[in-house]
């Protein structure tokens, strides 16, 4: 920077206009207002007569008008463009310059100073651009004018707006002037243990006055010459920093603290760790602190960072981190889910609280040294992706669940079972669309993936591909009860199955809860009146199948009672049905006698608004006698009517095994 003939810094390098310094000189200062506006009127008079005025007028169109500075560096007669480039060039070059122990330090004040620091001040050049420029151009007519040639004559500054950032500025103070700031320390406590008696001494050391940097007084002088952009120093002043707890304040502690000690050794406890804290931690952790009131001027209390590190050290191994949502669409399916799952860690501040109340609160009911395990709580932590924001439309919570077993299910019916449950995985049920089981499985054939198992149709026994396919129906429909659904279409099994006797774990639970599918008819369907839409993941553990719906809950509570069993009849006699699967003459029985039974049950659903919608679901099972299969020539004649009357795309009939 170079010095004017005035002393000030000449700040602006851009062209100069009209043959003036861009930077505005002191002997420019506004008159007394009666005698600024009378000479204007006079110079608007003189400059008409003349023939001048239109001339004044129209010189600085696009342009800020002459005699405007900003910071008190001149950018009259130079566009906004103009104006900016020269505005930004100098608060790259701007310093404040700082003064201590007869050293300068100049500072940028654009760019940090310090790894992972901030600018010392940020500027608004477009707020002051704007505001110099609306100087002249923001009025009509002779008022306009008058201001044009009022900024001309008697200039016309414009305030740039700044943030000084304080914490920024003391942070650098420190690195560049190590040593300067000396705050006072309080009196405390010493602790020397093996003594004899074999409890700790206590001393106290007395207090000592510091010093500091008067930030107060920097700020103001800062602001200032960010103000005028001014390259004078500022000194670093210092003032006294005066302790908060002096000798004769901590002295009555000493007992106090000896006491405390005496609650040692404490045992701290979180799940399956334990910790011993003994006395000499706690005081290390020991410090009188200024009191609340009450007439005392000092308490004992913890250094909360010596506590806090020593517990985020022992709980670090406990901490449980947590995983994002993941929810990945594609052709209308969701491939990827993973919803959101909460960590946990121990809760630091509960646990000092907990640590703070066992050695310095009071305990009449508890002997020193004689306190229980302090068990430690933990909080939530919670992950950057949750389950609602990870996807459009909103789905963030299981809405209900169903499930079924299918223990003792032979090869070809659990992997059929495995195929549909993948083919209705992933599946997203509009708000306000009916949903279709038959349709959302598509085509079950071995081109699909689908085997060859038994299923019953009429009076005999066949391998068709997808038999056991009502292993996804029944599921289905339970996860719809769970999810509190309209039910729009659904058809029980002709026969009692035990597959559909059974809940998830393998319990048996009886008849009534089963939904029978084959393609195309009959289908389970439900209605998604939830008002957002409806996730459907299937999973499989061993022999239980789980179907998870997932959406947001609306308030409603769904109740079912368990099934009433009622006009039970006895099975018929035994059935024999050929088969070209075995050697001619080999008997096999696939089926074993079941009774015939009605069964009801009653599912409720409340809705927020109060509404109850109470429906009783009636199920009517035929009488099944046991069924053998006996070989025959492949060769030989078939049977007649072979055209399907018991649909139930199951495998095995009922005999489970």
């Amino acid at each position: 920077m170079t010095e004017n003939s005035t002393g000030s810094t000449n700040l602006l390098r851009a062209p100069q206009a009209k043959g003036r310094s861009r930077k505005k000189s002191s002997s420019n200062k506004r008159s007394p207002f009666s005698f600024h506006r009378v000479a204007v009127f006079l110079l608007i008079l003189f400059i008409g007569l003349t023939g001048s005025l239109g001339f004044v007028a129209n010189s600085d169109a696009g342009r800020i008008i002459p005699g405007v500075t900003i910071n008190t560096v001149d950018v009259g007669d130079l566009t906004p463009a103009e104006a900016k480039l020269a505005l930004e060039k100098d608060i790259a070059d701007l310093r404040l310059a700082f003064v201590a122990g007869g050293r300068r330090e100049p500072l940028p004040v654009n760019v940090p100073l310090r790894d992972g620091g901030h600018p010392l001040a940020s500027f608004d050049v477009d707020t002051a651009i704007l505001r110099a420029f609306e100087i002249g151009h923001g009025e009509d007519g002779l008022r306009g004018t008058a201001r044009k040639i009022d900024a001309y004559v008697f200039g016309a500054d414009v305030k740039m707006p700044a943030i000084l950032d304080l914490a920024e500025l003391k942070a650098v103070l420190a690195e560049k002037f190590p040593g300067l700031d000396q705050p006072a320390r309080d009196a405390s406590l010493v602790f020397r243990f093996n003594q004899p008696g074999g409890r700790p001494a206590v001393t106290v050391l007395p207090e000592q006055e510091g010093q500091t940097t008067d930030l107060d007084a920097v700020a103001r002088d800062a602001a200032n010459r960010l103000k005028t952009f001014s390259p004078a120093a500022i000194i670093l002043r210092s003032r006294k920093d005066l302790p908060k707890l002096k000798m004769a304040d901590v002295q009555p502690l000493a007992g106090a603290a000896v006491a405390a000690l005496d609650r040692a050794p404490l045992t701290l406890k979180a799940k399956d760790l334990s910790w011993t804290v003994t006395e000499m931690q706690l005081a290390d952790w020991m410090k009188p602190v200024p009191s609340d009131g009450s007439g005392i001027k000092a308490k004992l209390a913890f250094d909360p960072e010596g506590l806090k590190k020593y517990l985020d050290s022992r709980a670090a191994a406990l901490r449980v981190e947590p995983v994002d949502a993941v929810f990945t669409v594609a052709d209308g399916k969701v491939t990827e889910f993973q919803p959101s799952v909460d960590g946990e860690e121990v809760d630091i501040e509960t646990a000092a609280a907990l640590l703070t109340d066992a050695v310095f609160g009071e305990r009449p009911d508890r002997p020193a040294g004689a306190a229980d395990a302090l068990e430690l709580t933990f909080r939530p932590v919670p992950p950057r992706v949750d389950t609602a924001s990870s996807n459009i439309y909103g789905i963030k919570e299981i809405i209900g669940v169903g499930e079924s077993n299918f223990k003792n299910s032979p090869k070809n019916r659990r992997g059929n079972i495995a195929t549909g449950a993948r083919s209705v995985n992933g599946t997203i049920v509009p708000a306000g669309e009916e949903f279709s089981l038959i349709k959302t499985l598509g085509a079950i054939d071995e081109e699909h993936g689908y085997l060859k198992e038994l299923v019953i149709k009429k009076d005999k026994t066949q391998p068709e591909f997808g038999g056991g396919l009502c292993q996804i129906g029944t599921t289905t429909f339970r996860a719809v009860l769970a999810s509190g659904l309209p039910v729009t279409e659904r058809r029980n099994h002709s026969y009692r199955v035990p597959y559909y006797e059974r809940d998830g774990s393998g319990k048996a639970m009886g008849p009534g809860k089963d939904a029978t599918i084959y393609d195309p008819w009959p289908d389970f369907k439900f209605l998604n009146d939830t008002g957002h839409a409806v996730l459907i993941m299937t999973a499989i553990d061993g022999d239980r199948l789980t179907f998870t719906f997932w959406g947001v809950k609306d308030g409603r509570v769904a109740e079912q009672t368990d099934a009433k069993v009622y006009n039970i009849v006895p099975p018929p006699e035994k059935k024999t049905v050929e088969t070209a699967d075995l050697k001619p003459g080999e008997t096999k029985c696939t089926e074993s006698p079941h009774a015939g039974a009605d069964a009801v049950f009653t599912y409720t659903v409340t809705y927020p608004d109060g509404t109850v919608k109470k429906k009783d679901i009636y199920s009517h099972y035929k009488p099944w006698g046991e069924v053998c299969l006996i070989g025959i020539d492949p060769n030989a004649k078939p049977a007649d009517g072979t055209a399907p009357s018991l649909p139930s795309a199951d495998t095995v009939g009922a005999s489970g095994n």
